[in-house]
């Protein structure tokens, strides 16, 4: 946990968020936001499978770790918005808005919302550089 701020402070010079002046700091500022929204569709994936999951009387191991995985992933989501300057109102309507979503889609299709989400939350949880590193090669494609 403590590894992706380390790298996240590695990538973005303190003055980014404030002053965007070059293309590192832009790319930067891009993995951040976009790191960001996946630990929010993961809090949400995680905390609507695990529910899910307590409903359909699952092994309780299983649930225990989707919790986990929900609890790792809002701390994250908290981490990097109060980096990003955002409020913990505004952190709490997007994980709603978020739940809100996926809980429309999990009633009509779970195991689309399983398949969509399921792999990518696995790694992210299990190695976020590995995801960070994804969307910096993303942002060095778009950001002129």
């Amino acid at each position: 946990m403590k590894k992706l701020l380390l790298i996240i402070f590695l990538l973005i010079p303190l003055n980014a968020i404030s002053a965007e002046k070059t293309k590192e700091e832009k790319v930067a500022k891009y993995v951040l936001e976009n790191i960001q929204k996946d630990y929010v569709a993961c809090y949400s994936f995680y905390k609507i499978t695990a529910e899910s999951f307590k409903k359909a009387g699952k092994d309780k191991n299983i649930i225990d770790g989707l919790e986990k995985g929900a609890d790792v992933t809002l701390k994250f989501n908290h981490d990097l918005g109060e980096v990003l300057g955002m409020t913990p109102k505004i952190m709490a309507k997007k994980n709603k808005d978020q739940i809100d979503k996926f809980t429309k889609i999990a009633k009509k299709d779970f195991a689309s919302l399983a398949n969509q989400y399921g792999l990518i939350c696995k790694k992210l949880v299990e190695n976020q550089k590995q995801r960070i590193d994804y969307w910096q090669a993303k942002g060095e494609k778009i950001i002129k």
